[in-house]
């Protein structure tokens, strides 16, 4: 998936200037710090799923839809022609536009047999499995959709939330 978008990577994410970067090749939005920047803590995956939750109850950035990337959602994230700091000072393979010190992996939503879950590395560009309840130096970067589409009619919906309804908005 990695270099498969079109977009230029400096215009493709635009920091919105509240803590979230808006992807505008794939319309999501991702919170611009994750879970160990907030909270100096690695999480297993069930710390993910309560942080993003928490990312809700909180409206973080004036929303209460964050969720777990799926795996491709992560991979599309990463380019080895750009790159920030983990908070080991190593490289990890994201836009600039996100901010350095994080962890160097992010948990996914895709589950696997044996009580586990794919992981994405973004220092090394691939995917991994660990147990959901290990704590290694696992981070979450939590995301929403900006544009959802309606599986039945194929209709884009810019403002989740909103009724269809036909009056002006």
């Amino acid at each position: 998936m990695a270099g498969e978008y079109n977009l230029d990577l400096d215009k493709r994410f635009v920091d919105n200037g509240d803590g979230t970067v808006t992807d505008l090749e794939t319309k999501l939005m991702w919170k611009q710090t994750d879970s160990y920047q907030d909270t100096s803590k690695w999480v297993n995956w069930f710390r993910a799923l309560e942080y993003v939750k928490k990312l809700n109850l909180e409206n973080f950035g004036g929303h209460n839809d964050w969720r777990i990337p799926d795996l491709e959602e992560a991979e599309g994230l990463y380019d080895e022609d750009h790159a920030i700091r983990d908070t080991d000072r190593m490289d990890i393979f994201i836009s600039a536009t996100f901010s350095p010190g994080g962890g160097f992996t992010t948990w996914t939503s895709n589950e696997l047999p044996h009580a586990t879950a794919a992981i994405y590395y973004y220092r090394y560009g691939h995917a991994n499995s660990n147990h959901k309840e290990d704590i290694t130096k696992d981070s979450v970067r939590a995301v929403r959709d900006i544009e959802k589409s309606d599986k039945e009619t194929g209709a884009i919906k810019k403002y989740p939330g909103f009724s269809e309804s036909p009056l002006p908005r």
